[in-house]
């Protein structure tokens, strides 16, 4: 398969990795406000597809059309049961390193849990060097969580607790997958050798730039939630997550992260060879 021109390097200054799965209904209207909050900015959107059924590629093509930034797509197999968001945020933070010059890098959902219109805030708090990373965080003075059911709030609170007190506890929200960091950081987290796939990779990053030493930075959010329930929460995945979790802490705290030894240039096999993937600029 001929692989599409890169992205020049000079364009974007902002890379938003979006990892998506049947959000046909969700795609256009979060890439129209994504393009409507950015009015002022260069950037470009990595939308990983974990093998939508419904259209969802389809539709943010076409919602491409229409806007100033540029729409990268990669589309992946489903290999694995359960969410693999985790390593479609790394498939696409990747590609961003190898294929654009962006200086800040964005995590957000695709299902328009996570508010667009707070884009400025957070990009603004890494460009100018105030962090190395701004998450958007439910927990601080003033953040609102919606359309959250109660008891999936506790949970979600008891959870974090539990991470705080095994990683650090200046960190309020470890869950949140609303966020902004350098190229530095971004880098920091490619030469690190990765374990989980799953949602708990949002841990496992903070894990690294904690032990890294980077500016941590955390900022008022309004959650939205969207169709979340704890019925589909099990007992066997918070065991696994909290074992996970203490898994993490001992790399942060006692033997370290494993890096990846590399050389300089070398575009990483995740995004250039992956046999069940296959990339489109729109």
């Amino acid at each position: 398969m001929t692989t599409p021109p890169a992205i020049a390097r000079e364009e974007p200054v902002l890379c938003i990795v979006l990892p998506v799965l049947n959000e046909a209904s969700n795609i256009e209207p979060l890439l129209e406000r994504i393009d409507a909050a950015l009015s002022d900015m260069q950037y470009v959107v990595c939308v990983i597809d974990d093998g939508s059924r419904d259209g969802t590629v389809d539709r943010a093509r076409r919602a491409a059309a229409g806007l100033r930034g540029r729409i990268h797509v990669i589309e992946r197999v489903k290999r694995h049961a359960g969410s693999q968001r985790g390593s479609a945020l790394r498939v696409g933070m990747l590609w961003g390193l190898s294929d654009t010059g962006a200086n800040v890098f964005v995590e957000m959902d695709g299902d328009l849990s996570h508010r667009p219109e707070e884009l400025q805030e957070g990009v603004k708090l890494v460009a100018d060097g105030e962090c190395d990373v701004a998450i958007a965080s439910k927990y601080v003075p003033g953040s609102m969580v919606v359309n959250r059911p109660l008891g999936r709030r506790w949970i979600s609170r008891a959870c974090n607790l539990m991470v705080r007190g095994l990683m650090d506890r200046r960190i309020l929200d470890y869950s949140n997958g609303y966020r902004f960091y350098s190229r530095p950081a971004a880098e920091a987290v490619a030469q690190t050798w990765i374990r989980y796939g799953s949602p708990i990779y949002l841990s496992e990053v903070l894990g690294i730039w904690i032990a890294r030493g980077l500016r941590i930075r955390e900022f008022q959010t309004t959650y939205v939630g969207r169709g979340e329930g704890e019925s589909k929460l099990r007992i066997v995945d918070l065991v696994k997550a909290a074992i996970a979790v203490f898994e993490i802490a001992v790399r942060v705290h006692v033997v370290g992260f494993a890096v990846i030894h590399r050389a300089p240039g070398d575009v990483p096999a995740d995004v250039s060879k992956s046999p069940t993937s296959k990339q489109q600029v729109t």
